[in-house]
């Protein structure tokens, strides 16, 4: 690939298979995109190592780094499934950045994508990343709070404290589990799940296409299992039907930051207080896990003009970190 024509810095694609170029590539991306950042989680070692070892058949990956007189100054990369949006990161050390460096990456994104999406989406959480991408031709399609619920090693969370605040649910019955989701249940979760991916807030951001069948599911979790993931996950029933789901990520090779994932209820059974219910159950499912024992934080994430979801999760604890804004545009702009 040809050095970039706006800086002086060489662009260069990434061998997934080289193990070293590799982890150097995750190590730069990761530095550059949390720089500043509150308990910021990025990919282990072991995680990256297991994500390309197993790659997804369908799906174009991109790797390219940035070197400048001999060092490593930038990163970037791009994620493709068939007919969805391309989903890109850049990342440039803060020592070198306004130098045109991820501009250059951007291009080099671009010229690599180019027939294998027509659209490109982009995250950030600092007003320097939103300028950039709004440079580049995207424009803002969503934002979301990050919020974290701090979570000292030497004093649990109190959920006793925060069940005798909870509404009752009658006829409400939530069973939790750890791993991958049990067959008797996983056809609700697969309704659920791909409920969840039509209903969640997305701005104007183009929608990707739903992938919750059950075969997409199992397979889902073994890659998470090999990535280092325990997948800690509730279902809630109201008179013997599946209404709501909740589920909470822990790395085992990185548990300091958790991540409370999806919480879905369904339109009709809101206000019962089932999304509290699930969420209690699952942080009470959660510690049951030894690894999360030495967890710091849970973060979350949640649509900033999604009141009754904000104010579930300031009632149990969380505090805003950061937002979250997610970029779109075409991938060549006019």
């Amino acid at each position: 690939m040809s050095a970039a024509q706006s800086c002086s810095a060489q662009i260069l694609p990434v061998d997934p298979t080289d193990r070293r170029a590799l982890l150097a590539w995750n190590a730069v991306l990761g530095e550059g995109f949390n720089a500043g950042r509150e308990a910021a989680w990025w990919a282990s070692e072991e995680t990256i190592l297991a994500r390309f070892g197993d790659p997804r058949p369908e799906r174009l990956s991109v790797l390219l780094v940035a070197h400048l007189d001999g060092e490593m100054v930038g990163a970037a990369g791009a994620d493709v499934d068939p007919g969805d949006p391309a989903e890109i990161e850049i990342s440039v050390l803060p020592a070198h950045r306004r130098r045109g460096i991820g501009t250059a990456l951007a291009a080099a994104l671009r010229e690599t994508l180019a027939g294998q999406a027509e659209v490109v989406q982009a995250e950030t959480y600092s007003e320097a990343g939103v300028a950039f991408a709004l440079a580049q031709g995207m424009r803002v399609g969503n934002q979301e709070h990050r919020l974290l619920l701090d979570l000292p090693v030497d004093r649990p969370l109190d959920l006793e404290a925060l069940r005798a605040e909870a509404r009752p649910t009658p006829g409400i019955e939530v069973r939790t589990w750890r791993g991958a989701c049990p067959e008797d249940l996983v056809e609700d979760w697969a309704r659920l799940t791909t409920q969840m991916e039509a209903d969640v807030p997305m701005g104007d951001l183009t929608r990707p296409a739903s992938r919750a069948e059950v075969s997409e599911i199992r397979r889902n979790e073994q890659r998470m299992d090999a990535q280092g993931w325990t997948l800690v996950r509730g279902l809630a029933h109201a008179d013997g039907t599946a209404v709501g789901y909740t589920e909470i990520f822990l790395n085992r090779h990185d548990p300091q930051i958790l991540t409370q994932d999806d919480t879905l209820v369904e339109r009709a059974h809101r206000g019962r207080g089932i999304g509290r219910a699930l969420k209690l159950a699952n942080l009470e499912n959660l510690a049951g896990v030894p690894e999360a024992g030495s967890a710091r934080w849970i973060q979350t994430y949640t649509a900033l003009d999604n009141a009754p979801m904000l104010a579930l999760n300031r009632a149990l604890g969380f505090r805003e970190a950061d937002v979250l804004s997610i970029l779109e545009g075409p991938l060549h702009a006019g």
